[in-house]
């Protein structure tokens, strides 16, 4: 029987480090589980096929062959960064998108080695992730994209929530579900940072009672959404109001449209994890099965 190659040997320490079967490397370059055992032994792959075997792999010609004993580390936040410099502001979008998709893509076994983000899509389309360890939610389309990443922690969300103590929680979403309270979001959102606004003006813009603006923006005040002044206009105080553009809160409205108009309209599917995100503290401990998947739907009729 020959000696195994220092190749095979390579191959072998190489594929079993990044957690990859021969069966999934097979199916990755497109061959046979049994060219891939071969390869690990006594025989090499085919010249045009080791470019792509090293990407596969993500390591080098030189590692697999033995000249070198490993690849050089990679500073993955300086490449980051000097990409993001490179590109111009208003392309910048389309790079982060590029590289939040490419990452939720990479959790799963995909036959390709590189996902690329669609360009046009015509449907309502979104990517998700579900892992032990965490959640993200991705929207592909152009006259929306975004991408929110969670990292569950170990005890759950419960231990952060902490459902026990969700009074303040209560409250904010019963100020959400007040139309009114919401049309003034919506307009003190859409206008010049730093624009003061007075109660007044708000009730004449939205056509909207004087005592339901007094309500709404009192609320607002309470979870330090706008921030008042007082101003003394030809000798009379007026109480005037600044919007504090809190990102949270257009996440939490964002989502809220996504999950209202389409998520909702989703046919389900098995999930193979193996907890949710809110378990308890003595939930499930074994290893996250990822759990990627795209999928699309026509814009519901409502």
């Amino acid at each position: 029987m020959m000696n195994q190659t220092v190749f095979g040997k390579n191959l072998a320490r190489i594929r079993k480090s990044v957690g990859m079967t021969q069966e999934q490397l097979a199916q990755k370059m497109k061959v046979s589980p049994q060219a891939v055992s071969k390869w690990e032994k006594t025989s090499y792959p085919d010249g045009e096929l080791l470019p792509r075997l090293a990407k596969t792999l993500n390591t080098s010609l030189d590692v697999l062959f033995g000249l070198k004993e490993k690849d050089e580390e990679i500073d993955l936040e300086q490449l980051i960064t000097d990409e993001i410099h490179r590109t111009a502001p208003e392309e910048r979008c389309d790079l982060m998108m590029k590289m939040f998709y490419s990452a939720l893509c990479a959790y799963n076994n995909y036959t390709v080695t590189k996902m690329t983000l669609p360009e046009r899509l015509d449907l309502e389309t979104y990517a998700e992730l579900k892992t032990n360890q965490e959640i993200a939610l991705a929207r592909l389309n152009d006259d929306l994209r975004y991408f929110c990443f969670l990292d569950v922690p170990k005890r759950g969300l419960n231990s952060y929530i902490k459902a026990d103590q969700n009074e303040n929680m209560v409250r904010l979403f019963r100020m959400l579900s007040d139309e009114d309270t919401l049309k003034i979001i919506y307009y003190l959102g859409s206008g010049a940072r730093n624009r003061m606004h007075s109660k007044e003006v708000i009730s004449e813009r939205l056509g909207m009672p004087i005592e339901s603006v007094s309500r709404s923006m009192d609320r607002l005040d309470r979870f330090g959404l706008v921030w008042r002044v007082s101003a003394e206009i030809t000798n009379n105080p007026m109480i005037l109001y600044g919007y504090t553009y809190s990102l949270p809160l257009t996440m939490i409205l964002t989502l809220a449209k996504s999950l209202t108009n389409y998520i909702s309209f989703r046919e389900p599917f098995i999930d193979q994890w193996t907890q949710g995100a809110f378990h308890s503290p003595g939930g499930s401990s074994d290893a996250p099965i990822p759990q990627v998947s795209v999928w699309e739907h026509d814009e519901p009729q409502v």
